[in-house]
């Protein structure tokens, strides 16, 4: 039975990776949302949907919709008509901040997956750092 449990969670794993992820752009500072990703957010029914960017060690995450006491930078999730995308403009910390960190071209469009992570109770969204071949 602990096989059978095993092998449906790392299927399950190994779906979140091929469908949750992001495409960040650091010409326009944007991060896109895979449709898998946005539908797992669950946002649709609220009236605000904002993001909250941030660093964990040496990784790149984001939550929706934080409780702050103090007012604290937040990006809204928007929709693009023209490319039917859905996704944010992330100015704290810039796309080119996020790839500076991570060793990537600067002038590129970068796939980024993004792992789920429980943080205090809050669900995280972590854009892990790609495998480069070196």
């Amino acid at each position: 039975m602990n096989y059978l449990c095993d092998m449906i969670t790392k299927v399950k794993n190994w779906y979140r990776r091929r469908s949750f992820y992001v495409i960040a752009d650091p010409t326009d500072n944007s991060i896109t949302f895979s449709k898998a990703l946005f539908k797992h957010m669950d946002v649709m029914g609220l009236d605000k949907a904002k993001v909250y960017v941030f660093r964990i060690q040496d990784h790149y995450a984001f939550t929706v919709n934080p409780h702050f006491d103090e007012p604290t930078q937040l990006a809204d999730i928007q929709y693009n008509a023209q490319y039917k995308t859905i996704g944010i403009e992330s100015l704290v910390p810039t796309v080119n901040r996020i790839f500076y960190d991570y060793g990537l071209c600067h002038d590129v469009p970068c796939k980024l997956s993004v792992q789920l992570r429980s943080i205090k109770g809050v669900t995280c969204y972590v854009m892990c750092r790609p495998q480069l071949n070196q």
